[in-house]
């Protein structure tokens, strides 16, 4: 083979791999399907963005997932405010320049939104709150109707790119799903398409959904389809402060992100806005309360009573001295385990393993702890500095996560084999 046939032929390997790497067709061959491929070197890898660093990222889908009276809407309408105004957030010590940010809500007419907004002491001007989407009909009519996934993904980026919107919320997203909001194949395709228009404008997209009934795991627990959680970067998740019997607390935990995970859950308390009748975010600290206990806390008034019933009878049980497990349970037959749990956490209950003489564990005893110290649950006080926020005059805290007792660890747990048997 000559020099100049050599030559030729490496030429064509060359463009064969070109176009194997392109996806397009040889020339002369028909077009087929085939799977498109780039070669690592060729990607530039890029740090995170972050909106609200650990918590909502830029260019992606973010998941807040929380119960009704969670506190989601009234917390996203803090965020907004604090972007609106260039106000810090927990984490942060400096203020940050001002961003546009747009509220859909499929749950709340525009007045209450900007009720809220205005509570919590946005910058107005600088909100856009989205409606429903403009449409025409096969016979040429226009008519409105509510936004829809993965329909109208395009309309959302055609505002978002016109006005330079930096933060989309999307409060009750489940209800924007075409189809059935259970199904994977259908949440996957219209998330992927709401996390793609994330990446193509820049902005950070903020989903707010309902958990499915009875769901504890944090990290599954939107919807009911693990698609809810699976595409997007950060999925956190907000309900009561189960160490707060008035109620009016509430967590907010990442249970799931693609990057670092926050040291600490954010604990912030629920205030009524006397001239809006709406909620506010107030006291925002620092908190160590677990995803799993946000998500397994009880709900309802009917719930906390049993549980603190359980914590009267487990006292009274322990008061004299040790008691082993197992007639604890004997003695409060009626008490169900997890409230039985969650009662034992409550009171600090320390648990003890029995052994034979071969050191095998062979039972447990429980006993109430000398003194109690405070290092469960939120955290107020630490590290706080105040602000004002809004028209009507809350007081904000902020909490300063980069101070030594923000890097406190959970206790480790006890190995699987090793666990109290309650």
């Amino acid at each position: 083979m000559s020099a100049a046939e050599d030559e030729l032929s490496a030429a064509r390997a060359a463009l064969k791999m070109r176009l194997a790497e392109s996806g397009e067709p040889e020339p002369g061959e028909a077009p087929r399907r085939r799977l498109t491929f780039e070669r690592a070197a060729s990607i530039t890898p890029t740090a995170p963005e972050w909106l609200w660093r650990g918590w909502i990222l830029r260019r992606a889908l973010n998941l807040w997932t929380g119960r009704q009276g969670s506190g989601k809407t009234t917390l996203a309408a803090h965020v907004i405010a604090t972007r609106t105004t260039g106000r810090p957030l927990p984490g942060e010590h400096d203020p940050v320049e001002p961003t546009v940010c747009a509220i859909l809500s499929l749950e709340e007419p525009a007045d209450r939104l900007v009720a809220r907004l205005t509570a919590a002491g946005a910058d107005l001007e600088r909100v856009l709150v989205l409606g429903d989407v403009e449409d025409v009909d096969d016979q040429g009519r226009a008519f409105r109707r509510c936004w829809q996934l993965p329909l109208d993904i395009t309309v959302l980026g055609e505002v978002v790119r016109e006005h330079g919107v930096g933060l989309v919320a999307v409060d009750g997203l489940g209800f924007s799903i075409l189809g059935d909001s259970h199904n994977y194949s259908v949440v996957g395709q219209a998330l992927s398409a709401l996390a793609g228009e994330a990446e193509r404008t820049g902005a950070a997209i903020l989903g707010l959904v309902h958990p499915p009934k009875g769901a504890s795991d944090p990290v599954t627990a939107a919807i009911g389809s693990t698609a809810w959680t699976a595409i997007p970067r950060v999925a956190a998740v907000l309900g009561a402060d189960p160490h707060d019997e008035t109620g009016e607390t509430r967590v907010i935990r990442v249970a799931k992100s693609n990057y670092r995970m926050p040291l600490q859950g954010v604990a912030f308390r629920l205030r009524n806005d006397a001239t809006y009748e709406v909620g506010v975010a107030a006291g925002l600290c620092g908190s160590d309360v677990a995803a799993e206990d946000i998500t397994a806390a009880p709900s309802t008034s009917e719930e906390r009573g049993e549980r603190a019933e359980a914590r009267v009878l487990l006292r009274e049980l322990l008061a004299s001295g040790p008691v082993d497990a197992a007639e604890v349970a004997k003695a409060l037959p009626e008490v169900s385990r997890s409230t039985l749990k969650r009662a034992r956490a409550d009171l600090g209950v320390l648990s003890e393993p029995r052994r034979d003489a071969t050191g095998k564990v062979v039972g447990w005893t429980l006993r109430l702890p000398e003194s109690r110290g405070s290092s469960q649950g939120s955290k107020p006080g630490v590290q706080m500095s105040p602000w004002s926020s809004g028209a009507s005059g809350h007081h904000q805290e902020f909490y300063n996560t980069s101070s030594p007792e923000a890097h406190e660890r959970e206790s480790e747990p006890l190995a699987p084999h090793e666990e109290p048997p309650w």
